[in-house]
This record gives structure tokens, sequence and C-alpha cells, in this order.
């Protein structure tokens, strides 16, 4: 479901409580997204421009890049307000440690570190080659908890890529039911990958 599926944002679907929510709050009309993915995430977990949490552009390329390790996120506030706190899917606000989501307030994560796109350079012919001479790691998907190491689970590649959501939806899932199981309130973020390509077979992109 999206912004403009709402009844209150003149959507056809019939939604009463967001309604009487919208009725009762405020209700913002107009939402700018920045052109790539990485700020916009931020923009999101922050609350600030991208430039100043130093994500105006994707990640990786720029060194050490991503959110800065000092960045306040809403996954912190909700920490250090008595939450339990988790990530599921995409991040993309940081590859190196130190600017990881268990490094950003969140207690637990499993997703990966870019984006979706990565899942085929392993089929490309010339990856091996590359990869041997700027020793590059085949992407991954990675677990980690607060404290803790970020552990590789699986290769993020062409044959996990066709039910990648559904892995993510699955963990969010066991996740929720664990937490509300817990009797402490919790914030879970859940990052799925369907904006991003390879979504079908070479045989379908034809």
């Amino acid at each position: 479901m999206g912004w403009g599926d709402f009844s209150c944002y003149g959507g056809n679907n019939p939604t009463p409580r967001i309604d009487k929510l919208a009725s009762e709050g405020i209700r913002f009309n107009n939402y700018t997204v920045e052109a790539q993915c990485t700020p916009t995430r931020s923009a999101i977990l922050t609350g600030r421009q991208s430039v100043r949490s130093g994500t105006y552009t994707v990640v990786p390329g720029q060194g050490k890049s991503g959110l800065t390790p000092w960045e306040y996120t809403i996954a912190n506030l909700l920490s250090d307000a008595g939450y339990a706190t988790s990530l599921w899917g995409k991040w993309h606000c940081g590859v190196t440690e130190g600017r990881l989501p268990t490094d950003q307030g969140f207690d637990e994560w499993w997703g990966y570190r870019n984006s979706a796109d990565e899942c085929g350079w392993t089929s490309y012919a010339t990856f091996d080659a590359i990869a041997k001479a700027r020793g590059i790691e085949p992407p991954q998907i990675w677990e980690g908890t607060k404290g803790g190491k970020q552990t590789a689970v699986r290769e993020l590649n062409l044959e996990v890529r066709p039910f990648l959501d559904e892995l993510i939806t699955g963990k969010a899932t066991d996740y929720i039911k664990r937490a509300a199981a817990g009797g402490k309130p919790f914030f879970t973020y859940v990052a799925l990958s369907h904006m991003h390509a390879p979504e079908a077979s070479h045989r379908d992109w034809h």
C-alpha cells in the first residue's frame, strides 16, 4: 500500500483508522525525494538533509562513505527510549565497520549492504578476473547484532534474487512476532529490494 491508496489522500481503499489519525494530526501533502537511494534513506533515518550527514550520493565510492558514525538516527532515538530495534533488507548507508545498521542504533539486522543490482555481479563473464585483480569479494547477505560482528550468511546472486523480498519479509515477520511476544516496545525498518534490477530472467528482458 502506498501514499495514494489511503482514502484520506484520495485513494479508493477504505482506511477509516488511518483517516481518523490524519484528521487528528498533520497530513503531509508533498514529499520531495533525493535523486538517489542513499541520500533518501539517510534523510528518512535522520530527519536531516543528506549533505549534513555525508550521504549526498550513493555509496560506496568515496572512501569510508555513508552515514557518519556520530549521526543520530531514529533507531538511536528509539533505542535510547527503551525500544528494541531492527532492520531487514537493504541498508545502502555505508559499507565499512562503524557505518553499518548495528553501529547506527539497530539492535539487529539481516540484509545487504548496498543494492540488489549486485545480484548480477557474479554472473558477469569478467567478474572473477576483476575481483581477483582488485580484491573484491562477491556480494553477500549479512546479519549482525549491536556490539557484535557482521557475518556473511549467503551470497547475493541471481539464484537468491527472485525470492529476496520473500526472505526479507519472512525475517521481518518472524521478528515482529518475537518482539510482540516479548512485551517490549519495538521498531523495525523493512527495506525491500523491489525497485532494483535484476527482477526477471534474461530471456524476459527482451
